[in-house]
């Protein structure tokens, strides 16, 4: 018999469900809480790719909008293919080199603004991502026999790099323009041009696209949509090609 004043306390069972419920509660409190923080890494990613993917086209962009052809030795190259590779720069088929007015002056290297700038995808060396990395090779010097190559890597996990040029008439897949090459000859046309496309390689291209296309972030997964690139080509030889003269007949 219950004397008066007595407390009851909590029997074995109530505190072994009281146990359970604040577990479920915290279980649950968790789950969203780690639901958010995913949710803010995915959009962080996917904002922080946005970037890149609007940097790596920016930069792409401004090179082919201020490109130069000189029309002598120097700032003479528009070349580019879909299909093969430049050398042993590129481990994927796509490349693009030019020379352009971009280049920017630092505190502890002074040139030009006239640079060559060659684009072309090499596999990824850690092997963890898919696709490649996307390049640019930035050569400043142009007049030295042995010039430095800075190789910045603007896009990771690019799966095919495809260049086009328009003739004006239709879109051609590869393009060989040297005025260098076509200087050094006695009026014909350059050893590159004899082998090159239909699209020819004593005129400029009348617009240049570039079409990049990134492999799935996750196996499996959907691929970003294609970054495309099209710039009209208004760039226009400073001089022209001068023939070397031929040899007096005899």
């Amino acid at each position: 018999m219950r004397t008066a004043g007595t407390q009851r306390g909590f029997t074995l069972i109530e505190l072994l469900l009281a146990s359970v419920v604040a577990a479920i509660i915290l279980a649950a409190v968790y789950g969203i809480f780690q639901h958010a923080i995913n949710m803010r890494d995915n959009d962080t990613q996917r904002i922080r790719d946005a970037r890149l993917r609007i940097r790596a086209t920016d930069v792409i962009r401004n090179d082919l909008r201020n490109a130069y052809i000189s029309g002598g030795l120097f700032a003479s190259i528009v070349e580019g293919d879909t299909t093969s590779t430049d050398g042993a720069n590129s481990d994927v088929p796509g490349y693009l080199k030019l020379t352009t007015t971009t280049a920017k002056d630092t505190a502890d290297e002074l040139y030009g603004d006239v640079e060559q700038v060659e684009y072309y995808v090499v596999r990824d060396a850690t092997g963890t991502g898919t696709g490649g990395n996307l390049v640019r090779a930035v050569t400043r010097d142009l007049m030295d026999n042995e010039p430095q190559v800075e190789q910045q890597e603007i896009l990771a996990g690019v799966q095919s790099l495809a260049v086009s040029f328009y003739d004006g008439a239709n879109w051609q897949t590869s393009w060989s323009f040297n005025t260098a090459d076509s200087a050094s000859t006695s009026g014909t046309a350059s050893a590159t041009a004899s082998t090159a496309s239909a699209s020819g390689t004593e005129t400029l291209p009348e617009a240049i696209r570039v079409d990049i296309q990134q492999a799935p972030a996750t196996a499996g997964g959907a691929a970003p949509a294609p970054v495309e690139i099209t710039v009209p080509w208004t760039t226009q030889p400073f001089t022209s090609p001068t023939p070397a003269p031929s040899a007096p007949s005899s």
